[in-house]
């Protein structure tokens, strides 16, 4: 009989899991893989082209050193034997079950209430997640749910971030076994973080201070074995990313490491790296949100375990203001605000549900229709905005269409290296490209060769003398460049280059053998 009970609860939990993920998915929506300009487009490549999906294996940024392998090698595995664009939906939307369901379980820890209002709670959380309102520098749909420095966990597509999740199964999973005896949820939550960092280097720092934070809780308690063996775990599992990242990218000299660290944080991604560009007012309310949040967590083990990667994000933040470090710009402390930022908003929301007169029962009923109520409205809204996103077209489609159709072996198309809508160009197409500014390598040799290429790109379109423009063709063609596409109010000068698809939006030419002079 009991173990008819737990299975009938096993089966509960799945289909309450697969419903969260559903409605959160849904309502939060997806952008059209093959379709966005997002982050999939570099992402993705390595792991395409191992997978054999179109001519992508001849594109030279797909031959530069793989910085994510183990995301690879799902993308990979997910495109050569499944399929190359539908389970990454379904990835997705595992993620947003565990991202409601480790947010809920965190919060749960703070106030055993919710579990018992866990529709309001989730209409509220959903509600916060979809808010298309702005107030000067926010965007309350995106900075009560994403980091700073444009980082976040969810994003527009399934990618690497995404794996930020298991920062917060994590940490839930550790919160869990603060109140049971035995280890094996302190090595369930390291098992997560190792998790996270396996898909996305980035996050080590993240894993560093929680870590810290799960260490210091086991000290405050004189717990000081398990503290020593927490950190060794999880050092030990962190241990094969660090490695790799050292070894595979290690400087091929100083001068060369530090001219492409100073150009990927400076040039390429300053939004990301450089604390001048990214504080605003909405960074002030993000951090106001963490503290607070550590407030109402008072004399509770969560309030360190935001408190000390709150300390960790603000100190590197400060240090690279006043060093002007590269190095600490690329590592990106602040990035640990990913999943502080919606543990905070998580633990507010729990804070106002726990107040609500839920324990009349009108008030019952009230809470349920109008929760059900802002779950449905939600629902429909996003499921109009997902089924747009899924059908869109733009005018790149005519183009991108009659590539898709001609694209042979050994050709590489020259695009526009700053056009954002031609971001998709390579996914879409699975022709290679020479160069875009989206996609960018991180071996230092490579990241110059590749600051080189975009240059010579860029210069080439804004190229008005036509015997020029023809003598930097023969250049590209030595590179392999076969096929140009130009904006359509920007017609190529060389008489070498013949028309082979045009609309009102782009055209493609290809270089003529016979005519190259």
């Amino acid at each position: 009989m009991r173990a008819v009970k737990a299975t009938g609860l096993q089966w509960r939990s799945l289909l309450l899991f697969g419903a969260a993920a559903l409605v959160f998915g849904v309502a939060y929506t997806q952008d059209a893989i093959y379709h966005s300009p997002e982050n999939q487009n570099t992402k993705y490549l390595h792991g395409l082209a191992q997978a054999g999906y179109g001519f992508l294996a001849q594109d030279w940024t797909a031959n530069t050193l793989n910085p994510l392998p183990v995301f690879t090698t799902l993308v990979r595995a997910t495109a050569q034997f499944i399929h190359p664009e539908y389970p990454f939906y379904f990835y997705y939307f595992v993620v947003f079950g565990l991202y409601v369901v480790s947010l809920t379980g965190i919060v749960g820890t703070r106030y055993p209430s919710i579990l018992r209002r866990a529709l309001p709670f989730f209409a509220l959380l959903l509600l916060v997640h979809c808010l298309d309102i702005e107030i000067g520098d926010v965007e309350l749909g995106w900075h009560l749910q994403a980091g700073v420095a444009e980082q976040y966990i969810l994003g527009p597509v399934f990618q690497p971030a995404n794996f930020g999740v298991f920062l917060l199964v994590s940490l839930w999973l550790f919160l869990q076994q603060l109140g049971r005896k035995g280890n094996g949820f302190w090595v369930g939550s390291v098992v997560c973080l190792a998790i996270a960092v396996s898909f996305h280097p980035a996050y080590l720092p993240s894993v560093a201070a929680l870590t810290l934070a799960y260490m210091v809780v086991f000290a405050l308690r004189g717990q000081w074995r398990k503290a020593i063996a927490l950190g060794t775990v999880s050092g030990l599992l962190t241990l094969p990313v660090l490695l790799y990242m050292l070894i595979a990218f290690s400087d091929t000299s100083p001068e060369l490491a530090q001219q492409a660290t100073a150009y990927i944080v400076n040039e390429r991604i300053p939004h990301h790296s450089l604390p001048a560009e990214w504080v605003d007012s909405s960074v002030y309310l993000q951090v106001a949100l963490v503290s607070f949040a550590i407030y109402l967590c008072r004399r509770q083990p969560l309030a360190l375990l935001l408190g000390v990667p709150l300390a960790a994000a603000l100190l590197g933040t400060v240090v690279q203001v006043l060093t002007g470090s590269d190095f600490i710009a690329f590592v990106a402390p602040w990035r640990i605000s990913v999943f502080l930022v919606p543990v905070a908003t998580a633990v507010i929301l729990g804070a106002l549900v726990k107040r609500l007169p839920l324990e009349q029962s009108r008030w019952q009923r009230f809470s349920a229709i109008a929760s059900a109520t802002v779950i449905a409205i939600l629902l429909m809204v996003g499921g109009a905005k997902q089924w747009h996103k899924w059908t869109l077209s733009d005018e790149t489609t005519g183009m991108i269409k009659y590539v898709q159709e001609t694209a042979q072996s050994e050709e590489v198309y020259l695009v526009p290296p700053d056009d954002k809508l031609l971001r998709r160009f390579r996914l879409a197409t699975g022709a290679p490209i020479y160069i875009n500014r989206k996609s960018h390598p991180y071996k230092d040799v490579e990241v110059i060769e590749w600051s080189d290429r975009l240059q010579r790109a860029k210069r080439f379109f804004r190229t008005r003398q036509p015997a020029k423009q023809c003598r930097q063709l023969r250049r590209f063609r030595r590179a392999g460049v076969t096929h140009v596409v130009f904006p359509t109010n920007s017609e190529p000068r060389c008489p070498q280059l013949q028309p082979r698809y045009q609309d009102e939006s782009y055209s493609v030419y290809e270089w003529v053998r016979g005519n190259s002079g």
